[in-house]
């Protein structure tokens, strides 16, 4: 039986080195695994895991091929070039956003998760915002009654340190950075595959928000960088509900 096995991995490893090429050409081929974990809570239940691979990006018909950008501000996929989801397909959420303590923010943006568990795009238009970059977030909580100060920390879901769009360990919640031009409409056009409108990573029933300055991702070593990535308090928020 040892032997057997033996001579099984063996064979495994050359197809593996011989056909390299060929499995480079599959679909998904080199991402990474990614586990996240519920904390234990002391006597009703152990830590909860989640073992998933990010979804590969097919060309989904029209609606083009997505390429990272390198600017801090573009670490999330741009559509620019990929037009909008087509009418009628898959789950929508939409987010009014509105000013906290008269900062003259606001703004409407739309979810779009065409499959389960697939990857969400965010569109929308923001005005009044101050030029410059700001961190946008999903927030714990849906309380946006009394301007922002009742939506709680970033959305965690599982555990993990604040990061970027991009990194392989952050928050649900944390998407990075838009750009904004001084006295004109902000276009949001990004693209996320961590949040979802359905499961355990749902964003539905909780809030957006823009923060007044940009997001450092978790670099600068600071108990606050950590958490929200210094990018300081909420400029606008709005609670995320369903469209369809």
């Amino acid at each position: 039986m040892e032997i057997r096995a033996f001579v099984f991995f063996c064979q495994l490893l050359w197809l593996v080195s011989v056909n390299s090429k060929d499995l480079q050409g599959i679909p998904g081929y080199g991402r990474n695994l990614l586990i996240k974990s519920f904390p234990e809570i002391a006597g009703y239940q152990s830590n909860l895991y989640e073992v998933f691979v990010p979804p590969y990006l097919y060309d989904l018909g029209g609606v083009g091929s997505y390429a990272l950008n390198g600017a801090r501000s573009d670490k999330q996929i741009d559509l620019a070039t990929a037009g909008s989801a087509p009418a009628g397909i898959g789950l929508q959420a939409v987010s009014y956003l509105k000013a906290d303590e008269g900062s003259g923010v606001e703004g409407t943006l739309v979810f779009t998760q065409l499959v389960p568990s697939g990857p969400v795009t965010i569109e929308g238009n923001v005005t009044g915002l101050t030029a410059g970059l700001h961190g946008l977030h999903i927030h714990q909580s849906g309380a946006v009654k009394d301007d922002c100060k009742a939506i709680g920390p970033h959305f965690v879901a599982f555990y993990g340190r604040h990061g970027g769009p991009r990194d392989p360990i952050r928050h649900v919640g944390d998407l990075g950075n838009i750009k904004a031009e001084d006295g004109a409409t902000l276009n949001v056009k990004i693209f996320d595959n961590v949040i979802s409108l359905t499961g355990p990573r749902s964003i539905v029933g909780r809030s957006i928000a823009i923060s007044k300055s940009e997001d450092d991702y978790g670099r600068a070593s600071t108990e606050d960088s950590a958490l929200t990535g210094t990018s300081g308090p909420a400029v606008a928020c709005g609670v995320i509900g369903y469209l369809n």
